[in-house]
């Protein structure tokens, strides 16, 4: 009888898209056939750890449901489900119990001893921005996809526009906003600005805007009036902007809608997640 092709299915990672990444991973394991391949479920943890995934664990909705498992992480969080981020602080032996309740720690050296390929459903950064690429290739393992190269340029949109131009590959105008620039203005200075990006721009619609550096799955708006395109640069610097008077109003509230705000900001696939840092101090949010 022929050997099964050994395939490890990377997923997770540190990326503000894992829950992509993590779907992803579950439709390549669902639709391996088995008869030629023996998937190894990856499950690359937001602090770089591996862990061999117990495959049950694929069919949860998220990866919040699962990992920290909700029994070491629900008397933190006063109900809320957070990423592992917010537990960074926790000590060794706490991570060591999360993550053997969900599978095996291991490696990617073990890895690369096991598989014989690497299929790759990571997102974002360290999953296509070349560096797990590079990993691969120290480590001698194939992998899925584009190389170091061109997955470097093809993560930053902005160089990988400006290499087209100079290419003369036809290419959509573009233009770049920084993230330092754009939070120093205030706001009739974000109105003006506006107005100068819709001048440059000729004053056509729609335009798109979309994170530089991420795999494009989120932050990315289609900008139909000019109203919306403060916001819209907003969600893809992946800011949340809240008056003074907003936030007291939602204290005012009833707590059923501060739970609710609360949940939806720590979802990454929709809101701005934690930790979360207040612009212009150097301090850090873990938990709503």
């Amino acid at each position: 009888m022929q050997q099964k092709i050994r395939v490890a299915i990377l997923m997770g990672g540190s990326s503000r898209e894992r829950e992509i990444s993590f779907a992803g991973g579950r439709t390549v394991y669902d639709n391996l056939n088995k008869d030629l391949f023996e998937p190894l479920p990856v499950f690359v943890d937001p602090m770089g750890r591996w862990i061999l995934l117990d495959w049950q664990y694929l069919y949860k909705g998220t990866i919040r449901d699962f990992y920290p498992p909700a029994s070491s992480s629900k008397a933190q969080n006063a109900g809320f489900q957070l990423y592992a981020e917010s537990y960074a602080e926790q000590e060794k032996n706490w991570w060591e119990e999360a993550i053997n309740s969900v599978g095996k720690p291991t490696t990617a050296q073990e890895i690369a001893q096991k598989a014989e390929f690497a299929f790759l459903c990571l997102h974002g950064t360290d999953g296509e921005d070349g560096r797990m690429q590079g990993l691969l290739e120290l480590l001698g393992l194939p992998y899925s996809g584009s190389g170091i190269r061109p997955s470097s340029i093809g993560m930053d949109k902005a160089v990988q526009k400006r290499l087209m131009q100079a290419g003369g590959f036809a290419t959509p105008q573009i233009r770049s906003i920084r993230r330092r620039d754009w939070l120093r203005l205030n706001e009739s200075a974000r109105a003006a600005y506006i107005q100068n990006l819709q001048s440059e721009f000729g004053g056509r619609l729609p335009l798109v805007l979309r994170p530089a550096t991420q795999g494009s799955s989120i932050g990315v708006s289609i900008v139909q009036r000019q109203e919306e395109l403060a916001a819209s640069i907003d969600k893809a610097l992946f800011l949340q902007r809240i008056s003074r008077k907003e936030w007291q109003q939602l204290e005012q509230s009833s707590s059923e809608k501060m739970l609710h705000w609360g949940q939806a900001w720590s979802d990454l696939r929709s809101g701005l997640g934690f930790p979360a840092r207040c612009v212009g101090t150097t301090n850090w949010a873990y938990n709503p």
